[in-house]
């Protein structure tokens, strides 16, 4: 089990508990005590738990968790449209652009001008609906697994078809931002698309809504120095 996964299987058995028992924890995750001790003082690093004496407890209010597509649509709707128009307004025609999975690449593609004449790469069978039913003609999706929980298109075939691409401009979902303008998504699978998407653009952006500030969320993918932000 790789360390991300672990984290993961920690946070979600300390949610809605108060104080978890170091013991209840390790049997839980049947691992060695020391790979439980360090993974614990690399999450307390990070200001996502709290050690005590024979215990640990979650810091809920600092921890941005993997959430539904369909919760994260209805959340602080009007922010988002004032992010899609802000992002939309960086966009020249006949660009290619990548619009990311996620509630705010979902807002972009809701109003998202056909006439634009773009070449539009996604990750999200929601961009594709929308943008379809806008009008826009030249529209790709990418190949991999599908996750249900975000309803994005992730692992290896995503990120290898990713690799035949190059983009004007991206545009990157965001989980958290901390005070130290470390950049986090929810898992290693979702941060390694979003990675290749920067990687393959010659301008990115990240789009992050209030409820994402001074925040963190289970993987670093970028930092605030190099992806810059529509909030």
């Amino acid at each position: 089990m790789i360390k991300e996964q672990r984290y993961k299987m920690i946070i979600d058995f300390l949610e809605n508990k108060d104080i978890v028992l170091t013991k209840d924890l390790l049997d839980h995750l049947d691992v060695p005590l020391t790979t439980l001790r360090r993974d614990l003082i690399e999450l307390e690093h990070e200001n996502v738990i709290t050690k005590l004496h024979g215990g640990v407890k979650i810091n809920k209010k600092n921890i941005v968790a993997e959430e539904e597509f369909e919760s994260k649509v209805l959340v602080n709707i009007e922010e988002k449209r004032e992010i899609a128009k802000k992002a939309v307004a960086k966009i020249k025609k006949n660009e290619s652009i990548f619009i990311d999975s996620g509630s705010n690449g979902y807002f972009i593609s809701q109003i998202l001008d056909p006439n634009l004449n773009l070449k539009i790469v996604t990750n999200s069978m929601k961009n594709v609906q929308e943008l379809s039913k806008n009008g826009h003609q030249d529209i790709y999706i990418l190949g991999g697994k599908f996750k249900s929980t975000t309803e994005a298109i992730l692992g290896y075939e995503a990120i290898e078809h990713l690799k035949k691409y190059n983009f004007d401009k991206a545009f990157i979902g965001i989980n958290a931002i901390d005070k130290n303008g470390n950049i986090f998504t929810t898992s290693s699978d979702h941060a390694q698309i979003k990675i290749e998407i920067i990687n393959r653009s010659e301008k990115a952006y990240g789009l992050a809504d209030s409820s994402k500030m001074n925040a963190k969320s289970f993987y670093v993918f970028s930092n605030t120095k190099d992806l810059e932000l529509i909030s």
